[in-house]
């Protein structure tokens, strides 16, 4: 269930993943695209691994499969824990935006939290598109200095800073240090 880029990376077969839990409901690719306003062709190309989704487009993938991220990373065993070597987590990359999501706990059966690692270059950022009453959000900065934007509401946030969040909202996360930046980030539901 992995593959090699043309960079050598190796990385988990997310293409068969997403197109097994869309066959499992049986929506269409069309059906797909209407609920996440992704084209139908992105799908497609994501599904054959020839596209990559960015984080955002997870997300919004998950949302419409009614189902967490965490979910396009687990193992096909499930237990009740898991240990990651920090070189072996899985990770979501978007040049673009000069982001990383490193997933750090995936696997587990009925994971209600779902922990993860928020890497931002410099100037990069992460944005989630989500309102929802339930679940709890809450973030804490190791490394670096952002910007958490929530609504009308901005943070600057410093390394040792938290936030919480009750319920799941949209929000945008920008990295304005002069250095890279590390976010743990833990959604709950």
């Amino acid at each position: 269930m992995f593959f090699t880029s043309k960079k050598g990376e190796i990385g988990m077969d997310l293409g068969s993943r997403l197109r097994d839990l869309r066959r499992r409901q049986k929506m269409t690719l069309e059906e797909l695209g209407k609920r996440t306003g992704l084209t139908s062709s992105f799908l497609s190309q994501a599904e054959r691994n020839i596209a990559s989704p960015s984080v955002r487009s997870l997300r919004e993938i998950a949302s419409a499969l009614n189902t967490k991220v965490s979910r396009f990373f687990e193992e096909e065993t499930p237990r009740d824990f898991i240990f990651i070597k920090k070189d072996k987590r899985k990770k979501v990359i978007d040049g673009k935006l000069k982001s990383c999501c490193e997933v750090l706990a995936s696997g587990l059966l009925d994971i209600r939290m779902e922990p993860s690692l928020l890497v931002l270059k410099v100037g990069g950022e992460m944005e989630k598109q989500s309102d929802s009453v339930d679940g709890e959000e809450f973030g804490f900065l190791l490394k670096g200095k952002v910007e958490l934007l929530r609504g009308p509401e901005k943070f600057v946030m410093e390394k040792g800073d938290s936030i919480y969040f009750k319920g799941v909202k949209s929000h945008k996360v920008v990295n304005v240090g002069s250095s890279e930046a590390n976010l743990l980030w833990i959604v709950s539901s």
